[in-house]
């Protein structure tokens, strides 16, 4: 549970601005540069007996702990934070030790590869002193059982937001063959970006002896097929579904009968009948009566035009208004029929000319009177619409003046219209999980917010210069930091920034 988080002082390591560290066995502090413990004698560098990598860690903070271990902030060499989790075993037989351990690693293994934004990166796993270890990015925030524990029932709009999000993540691990099998509020952390992370695999459980790696996951929340140690996609379908209930309504189901979920509209009726008739199916006892995919799940509970139109409506809305009026008005002027004669009746009876009834002679004057006005008028509307004519001819050229020579004071203009239409292309060929390490330099005053959009262009034209013009960024999986942006230089009042990034692309087959 851990996210990466650079240090506040440019070219000052984190681990510089620690002055003590914990003995990983008695747990007592230490002075940041001792190798031994000053109290129990023993080593406090962790993965250095049998080491899995070349990373070196040792432990600055206690988080959690409890029966089965704990959870550690720590630093490696290079000053980098990380969570390192402990895993005590409690086998008496050596060769059920021998099982777990090689179970152990072949999972941790498995996590290694794992390359989602929404999931802790896990870096290094290993036996040190008796004790199994995994580190990972250390995550900040809180979790969405605290938020609905502080906030009640959360508002409808918020909790798809974040579904959408988890649906991904689930969707991606089942695509690696990968069953989560404990989704619950507790194991959804919530950054203060905003940003999701989906933790604790439960690699825990492989070392308590009574369930033998087998994870029924939490009551309340788990489908009845785990009870009977059986696991599969529609099991995480089943268990969102009831993580959603639960924020949605209030109602927590772990204090409630077992696998009773009432429709959600019968308990808060502003709920749509969208939402309550998804979670509904998603929570079926039967597992062949739910959704088949994540994916039916997600597209079921937020329509996928919704989700893939949205964000370009968004981003077109302020530069198409400054052009879109603007042909608009002059199509009705261009409608000349002005030889017509039934105009006339209208002008005539607008003007202020005493009713021709009564009088016999001056009939000729009067319709000559009235053909002359409708001709002044025309004439009139006829110069407007010349100059409209030669307004928009004007605007054209230099439309494509713009678009093709594309001038630097226009940049600002034209970029974001561009790159929408991008976005909105229908997207084609193999969507693919990618990510770079990536470096940018900024003014040294500048803030978060212009920082990322440093690295978010980097990374564009990274995609493109590796892929093509036809590689498209998925709008739907926002572009997160894996490794936050951490200072590497500063000179002339300028600031060089490295971080990981990672994002989803439609990348076209050659």
């Amino acid at each position: 549970m851990a996210s990466h988080r650079p240090s506040p002082a440019l070219n000052q390591s984190p681990g510089a601005e620690v002055t003590s560290i914990l003995c990983p066995i008695c747990l007592k502090p230490n002075l940041r540069r001792a190798r031994f413990c000053q109290h129990c004698g023993h080593d406090v560098v962790l993965n250095n007996d049998q080491p899995s990598d070349h990373r070196r860690y040792v432990i600055t903070r206690i988080i959690k702990r409890g029966g089965q271990g704990a959870v550690y902030e720590g630093i490696d060499q290079d000053g980098n934070i990380y969570a390192i989790k402990e895993m005590l075993d409690r086998f008496t037989d050596p060769k059920e030790r021998a099982e777990a351990v090689e179970r152990f690693n072949a999972e941790a293994e498995l996590l290694q590869q794992l390359r989602h934004p929404r999931i802790p990166r896990v870096y290094s796993h290993f036996t040190d002193e008796g004790r199994h270890y995994l580190t990972m990015d250390f995550i900040r925030g809180e979790d969405l059982e605290q938020i609905v524990e502080r906030e009640g029932r959360i508002d409808e709009q918020r909790v798809l937001r974040w579904a959408d999000e988890l649906c991904d993540v689930l969707g991606y691990l089942h695509s690696k063959g990968l069953i989560y099998r404990d989704m619950k509020p507790s194991n959804v952390m919530i950054e203060p970006s905003g940003d999701i992370k989906l933790i604790d695999f439960g690699i825990a459980k492989l070392f308590k002896p009574t369930e033998r790696g087998t994870q029924i996951g939490t009551p309340g929340y788990a489908p009845p097929e785990q009870y009977q140690g059986l696991a599969t996609p529609q099991s995480d379908i089943y268990a969102l579904a009831a993580t959603l209930h639960h924020l949605l309504t209030g109602r927590d189901p772990t204090q409630e009968m077992p696998f009773s979920f009432p429709p959600v509209r019968s308990l808060v009726p502003t709920i749509s009948e969208r939402t309550s008739a998804a979670l509904e199916k998603a929570l079926q006892k039967v597992p062949s009566d739910r959704y088949a995919t994540m994916e039916e799940f997600r597209t079921a509970l937020i329509p996928r035009v919704q989700l893939q139109s949205q964000p370009v409506q968004v981003r077109v809305a302020p530069s198409a208004s400054a052009k879109a009026p603007v042909p608009a008005r002059p199509a009705a002027p261009v409608l000349p029929p002005q030889p017509v004669a039934p105009p006339a009746q209208p002008v005539q009876a607008a003007a202020p000319v005493p009713p021709p009834q009564p009088v016999v002679s001056p009939a000729q004057p009067v319709q000559a009177a009235t053909r002359t006005r409708p001709s002044r008028r025309m004439a009139f509307g006829q110069v407007v619409v010349s100059l409209i004519l030669l307004a928009l001819i004007g605007l054209t050229l230099v439309s494509s003046y713009v678009i093709a020579v594309r001038p630097s004071w226009a940049e600002p203009l034209i970029a974001p219209i561009l790159s929408t239409t991008e976005q909105s292309r229908s997207p084609t060929g193999e969507l693919r999980a990618v990510e770079y390490d990536l470096e940018v330099t900024v003014p040294a005053d500048a803030n978060q917010q212009a920082l990322r959009e440093a690295f978010l262009q980097a990374y564009r034209e990274r995609i493109r210069s590796e892929f093509g013009e036809t590689a498209l960024i998925n709008p739907n999986v926002p572009i997160s930091y894996i490794v936050q942006p951490k200072p590497i230089d500063q000179r002339d009042g300028q600031i060089t920034y490295r971080a990981r990034l990672t994002g989803r692309v439609w990348v076209q087959e050659p």
